[in-house]
């Protein structure tokens, strides 16, 4: 790790200290002896810097912030990443997504009826094993500040993400994504509101079709789980999500 990484690094771990499940300076311990676990580019003005941690035992969260040449946060993305098997067998990855929101549950939902649909769900309540082989991204959360868009910097996101899942594979390798698509919502940088965010059927659902108009762009399939009209009472913001099946092949250089 070199000085320009390591200044990024910390700088990131810094920003989100109260929220990471492990304190700052084990994490930059870990990542001085293990290079696996991040990465750090300057791609022309913008800096894009990725790290992960476990949140179980066969499955990572992955954190993705890109910040501008002053150091503003202007992109971000989320994913916990789990191989194949462990997604669909792994009772403590089922457990994780259940419990942490109805989004991770749902996306886990997805993912398992769309490309698994022959499996009986959950796959880990059987206590069988399955032969299906690559990598699971459930994402939590992707941003490009308004201002910044328009510039591809979603689709590097993605890119970036999955480029780090498969950081360890060989050969060819299927990558499995699965994303809520719902209203942009800013985590961090200049458009974050201080504001709780309330569903609109009227608002946001223009902003969806929009979103699934660039789901479509970079490879992903929009998919709505309920067809009709919200009732006002009801939660609409988990209906959208779209799901991708990539086929890769890695070259060792």
């Amino acid at each position: 790790m070199n000085t320009f990484e390591r200044t990024w690094l910390d700088l990131s771990l810094t920003k989100l200290e109260e929220v990471l499940p492990y304190p700052k300076a084990d994490l930059m311990r870990q990542y001085e002896t293990d290079e696996t676990m991040w990465s750090v580019e300057q791609i022309e003005d913008l800096v894009f810097c990725l790290f992960s941690f476990s949140v179980t035992a066969r499955m990572k969260q992955l954190v993705l912030l890109v910040y501008d040449d002053q150091k503003r946060i202007i992109a971000d993305a989320g994913a916990c990443h789990a191989g194949v098997n462990a997604f669909l067998e792994d009772t403590e990855i089922y457990d994780y997504l259940s419990e942490e929101n109805d989004w991770m549950y749902l996306e886990h939902y997805v993912l398992s009826n769309t490309m698994f649909p022959d499996l009986p769900y959950p796959f880990c309540g059987t206590g069988r094993k399955t032969e299906e082989q690559g990598e699971v991204l459930l994402y939590t959360n992707a941003y490009v500040s308004r201002a910044f868009r328009r510039r591809g910097i979603f689709r590097t996101l993605l890119e970036t993400m999955k480029d780090h899942a498969l950081r360890n594979a060989s050969g060819i390798r299927t990558v499995y994504t699965v994303m809520s698509m719902d209203p942009d919502i800013a985590c961090y940088g200049p458009d974050t509101v201080n504001e709780p965010y309330y569903y609109n059927f009227e608002q946001d659902e223009p902003i969806r079709l929009r979103n699934a108009e660039i789901a479509r762009k970079v490879g992903l399939a929009p998919l709505r789980l309920e067809p009709d009209h919200p009732e006002e009472e009801t939660d609409g913001t988990k209906l959208w999500f779209c799901v991708g099946k990539e086929l890769c092949e890695i070259i060792e250089l």
